[in-house]
């Protein structure tokens, strides 16, 4: 059963993969600079720790 924490963890997980999906242009572009590379990177760091976190809450405690 999902809880009110795994709900808000899929929800900031939509949100991160959207910005990093508004970023492609500028990388197809070239027009990228070093801010938004950097927040693009910080954004699937997070993306990534969300998916962690989502995988260890369906497994059950242990």
């Amino acid at each position: 059963m999902m809880t009110k924490k795994e709900n808000f963890i899929r929800a900031v997980l939509v949100v991160f993969w959207l910005l990093i999906l508004t970023r492609i242009p500028a990388f197809i572009n070239g027009t990228l600079d070093a801010v938004t590379l950097v927040s693009t990177i910080v954004e699937l760091g997070f993306f990534i720790w969300g998916i962690v976190i989502l995988r260890r809450s369906a497994q059950g405690p242990q």
